[in-house]
């Protein structure tokens, strides 16, 4: 039997908000009741193609709306804290994006007022969802790639530039998410640098290394300023090698054996060259379903009791408290800070 639909707002239809649009729209266990946001002339636009659906500009009249069961916010992130408290508080279940706050603190008293009032709070950390990012840790869960020794991750291109927030809570909180879940800890330590070149106090390009048990490395490289678009995350181990190209149409994964032979070879260039052996290289058969689409899924089953959320505050307190040593080591030239 079809579960009863979810009523939903959307509080945002920005950038990202427009996706959440699009797959609360299409989905068969909920319903888009009320769009919240500032910009009359956007949502006259979209009130053509939604005639069903409620447009207002200040979210107290989506707290207020007793018909209104969950909440997703896709707004700029130092508004999160004030609305998601404001929703909380009204008894919604809120989905808010990432990062879920400006400090660690905020989402500590996010997440004890959620459990207070019952209600489910799920962070937008969309990797965790993704199903390449799964598999990889799976692999690494089950030893597959032996002791690892680091990971690089570079997520770069040209914007879009924000105004809220830094490059360093934009982007890279998709990597930090995703180096905490794939290592299974919070790195021991951060040192980051960092550069200002288009708006003054905003960082638009960053590059940061995390120290994990085991002298395990992870490097992570952000930048709106970047003329080639990257999405890359590599996990160097032992005995393999993983390689994941979320740009790529087809090869969004590769799995490749550890070379055996390292050795230099004396001579010309050419020896030199054959010296180094890769190993052969696996491109696993994966369904390459949307991110969003699992992720608010999880929400939905997380309203209705049947899954808890992966995502919680919790989650979201350990990726900015990471976002925050960061900005810190930035502020102090490089410093190493301990966590």
């Amino acid at each position: 039997m079809k579960s009863r639909e979810i009523k939903f707002a959307l509080v945002g239809c920005g950038y990202w908000g427009a996706n959440f649009l699009r797959i609360i729209s299409n989905s068969e266990e909920a319903t888009l009741c009320v769009i919240c946001d500032t910009d009359g002339a956007k949502t006259t636009a979209l009130a053509v193609r939604h005639p069903h659906v409620r447009f207002v500009d200040d979210v107290a009249a989506v707290a207020s709306d007793p018909d209104i069961e969950a909440v997703v916010i896709c707004t700029p992130v130092n508004t999160h804290l004030a609305l998601t408290e404001m929703l909380i508080r009204a008894g919604k279940h809120v989905l808010c994006e990432k990062p879920l706050a400006q400090t660690s603190a905020q989402c500590g008293y996010l997440y004890t007022l959620a459990q207070e009032h019952k209600v489910v709070l799920l962070t937008g950390h969309v990797f965790e969802y993704n199903p390449v990012i799964r598999y990889m840790k799976q692999m690494i869960d089950d030893d597959a790639l032996g002791a690892i020794r680091y990971l690089q991750l570079m997520r770069m291109g040209l914007g879009p530039m924000r105004s809220d927030v830094s490059v360093v809570f934009d982007l890279a909180a998709h990597d930090v998410a995703i180096c905490i879940s794939m290592m299974g800890h919070m790195p021991l330590s951060v040192m980051a640098s960092g550069s200002c070149f288009v708006k003054e106090g905003i960082e638009d390009v960053a590059f940061m290394q995390l120290e994990f048990p085991g002298k395990v490395i992870a490097g992570i490289g952000v930048s709106w300023l970047d003329p080639i678009k990257q999405r890359l995350v590599k996990v160097v181990g032992e005995k393999k090698m993983m390689i994941f190209d979320d740009i790529s149409v087809s090869e969004k994964l590769k799995i490749i054996d550890t070379g055996k032979n390292y050795q230099s070879t004396p001579g010309d260039f050419g020896s030199f060259q054959v010296s180094v052996k890769d190993g052969q290289i696996v491109i696993p058969n994966l369904q390459y379903t949307e991110s969003l689409v699992t992720e608010f899924h999880h929400f939905s089953s997380c309203i209705r009791g049947r899954e808890v959320p992966i995502t919680d505050a919790a989650y979201a307190a350990r990726v900015v408290r990471v976002l925050e040593a960061a900005q810190e080591s930035i502020r102090q030239d490089g410093k190493k800070i301990y966590l």
